[in-house]
């Protein structure tokens, strides 16, 4: 009898895991046709954005085998690995949207025991742009320099055609600072890949046109922005000089900070730019500030000047520029000659923070904007509605204005405004226009040249075009620090746009202000021409939630005998547990 019931326990136990297996077999199977995942972070670093996503499964795009020769590898301090495990992680998560098209391999340029072959290795990736990094590493009392590449190369259709760099330090003297390094770098990895994904594949850049003979900013300050737009589009210089046909190769005009009149002939080509679908990016400054008077008698007056643009061309798009300067207590510093603590808040220099507009898809997440002497903007011809108008940055509460001609004067910092008793503020600085625009030569004269011209038909409503209007020409603007001569001309150094002149870094070496002036550029200019797959990713942040090194030394010896100590003790009680069940089923088969 017992030993019947310990067969039919036995043939029990045989169909119970064969039938267990048959159905983990058959769920595989089945799923196998579906993909999903759950990413159950907060800020979602483990999922692609939508974008990013839809780029890869764009096979209209990729059309062959993009191939990245990864150089970060080997023997590499820990938060070097992190960067590079996040890679691998990140061109996996490609490959399950893009398949094949996406492929890789990581290379280590020491990995080679030929020392001939290894130096080889590295000219040819330092050739193709990529910078080495000299990393002091502590290691058995004593300190060693390891050379790293934090870089990869990217090849498409057979041909290296890219690269990417994933930071881009010359010498990292510590592990603080490594390991900012590695959270920033881990933090654009994202961006930094689809981006290569996004220049390879581009078949017809589109052109982006800096516009000249108004007293527009130089070439050299705005190399920051350039630099950023030069890798995905075309990127040249114009002068319309009453040339109807000067626009005609450009896609976007960026108008930055003209000083002196526009001529009607240059007006009407940029009106009839706008008509054909042309989009216009205008950075304006109202007002016109001496900073050099400032800084030589510690004030200067913000002065009314007249660009004949404003009353009739802008206000017919739908905005009006006002002659007045907006003052923020949340501001940026300025450098004071003489002054003891050297900075000061200049209210002047407004931080204008996205969160406080209107939502908007290319100041979404962003660092705060940094403006200097901004003015106001009005939204007119309401009864427009052609034209959708969306205030995309505006001062904080705590703002005010000063009327033109407006006195600036170093004594402010002594004695500021009162901020908190003004009920007004959150004035707008900048405008995004969409839709059809009417002419602001509509019901105008206009030259006869170009009316009678036989390669040209004046139109007086735009197709849906896109415009954006900033009450500021330094928003763009990037520092100059140095300039040599170079091939016949100069050679400039800038400072970034991201990081302030007068910032004084933190203690650990990292700025204490981080500007969106540039990322807010590229957006727009990426959402102008209607290419948005870039403008979420760029402004995508991972929050790194770092241990407290000092409760991890108070509390060291407690976790550690609590991670020595809890698994013994469950193995323990496991194995109890184990012999108490093997005691009772032996004891109930021999009765």
């Amino acid at each position: 009898m017992a030993e019947e019931k310990k067969k039919n326990n036995m043939s029990s136990d045989i169909v119970t895991h064969v039938g267990l297996v048959a159905i983990i077999i058959l769920l595989n199977y089945i799923l196998s046709f579906y993909f999903g995942r759950f990413d159950l972070t907060e800020d979602k670093r483990h999922s692609l954005s939508q974008n990013t996503i839809d780029l890869l499964q764009d096979e209209d795009r990729i059309k062959d085998r993009i191939f990245f020769k990864i150089y970060l590898d080997g023997d590499l301090p820990a938060d070097l690995k992190k960067i590079r495990n996040a890679v691998q992680e990140k061109l996996d998560e490609f490959r399950v949207y893009a398949g094949d098209n996406i492929q890789y391999e990581f290379i280590d340029p020491d990995g080679s025991d030929d020392e001939e072959f290894n130096n080889e290795v590295k000219n040819i990736i330092y050739q193709e742009g990529i910078q080495f990094c000299d990393v002091k590493i502590q290691s058995s009392g004593e300190q060693k320099v390891k050379t790293v590449w934090p870089g990869a190369l990217i090849e498409y259709k057979g041909t290296t055609m890219d690269m990417v760099q994933f930071f881009n330090i010359k010498t990292v003297q510590s592990e603080e600072l490594l390991r900012n390094i590695s959270e920033q770098a881990i933090n654009n990895l994202e961006y930094q890949l689809i981006s290569a994904v996004r220049r390879v594949t581009t078949d017809n850049k589109k052109t982006v046109s800096f516009l000249h003979g108004h007293g527009e900013l130089r070439p050299h300050q705005t190399n920051d922005v350039r630099k950023g737009l030069d890798r995905y589009y075309f990127v040249d210089d114009i002068e319309i000089n009453g040339q109807i046909s000067a626009l005609d190769n450009t896609d976007a005009l960026i108008v930055a900070k003209p000083s002196s009149r526009f001529t009607e002939k240059d007006k009407f080509v940029i009106d009839q730019f706008v008509m054909n679908g042309g989009r216009v990016l205008w950075f304006i400054d109202p007002l016109d500030v001496r900073r050099d008077s400032l800084t030589k008698t510690g004030m200067t007056f913000g002065i009314s000047q007249n660009l004949n643009i404003e009353k009739d061309m802008l206000y017919k798009y739908g905005v009006r520029l006002n002659n007045e300067l907006v003052l923020d207590e949340n501001c940026g510093p300025i450098y004071i000659p003489g002054y003891e603590l050297q900075f000061a808040d200049w209210y002047f220099y407004p931080l204008l923070r996205p969160e406080n507009a209107e939502v908007h898809a290319i100041t979404k997440n962003l660092d705060p904007i940094r403006m200097e002497y901004a003015s106001t903007i009005d939204l007119v011809n309401e009864s427009n509605t052609d034209i959708k108008k969306t205030v995309i940055l505006k001062s904080s509460r705590n703002s005010i204005l000063y009327k033109a001609p407006a006195r600036i004067n170093y004594s402010i910092i002594l004695k500021p405004p009162k901020f908190e008793n003004n009920n007004q503020g959150e004035y707008p600085t900048a405008v995004m226009l969409e839709g059809k625009f009417s002419s602001a030569f509509e019901n105008k004269p206009i030259s006869e040249a170009f009316l009678n011209s036989p390669d040209y038909s004046t139109k007086f409503k735009s197709e849906d075009t896109k415009m954006l209007v900033v009450a500021d020409g330094d928003v763009l603007r990037n520092e100059i620090l140095d300039s040599v001569p170079y091939q016949g001309g100069w050679n400039y150094q800038y400072w970034p746009l991201n990081r302030d002149i007068y910032g004084i870094p933190n203690m650990n070496g990292t700025p204490k202000y981080i500007y969106g002036n540039k990322e807010f550029v590229l957006n727009a200019i990426d959402y102008m021409l209607d290419d948005n797959s870039l403008i979420d990713i760029r402004t995508k942040t991972i929050t790194y939630r770092g241990l407290d090194l000092d409760k991890v030394k108070e509390e060291k010896q407690f976790w550690t005998f609590l991670n020595i100590a809890v698994p013994l003790l469950l193995i323990i009680l496991l194995a109890i547990i184990q012999l108490v069940l093997r005691k009772r089923r032996y004891a109930s088969t021999k009765s």
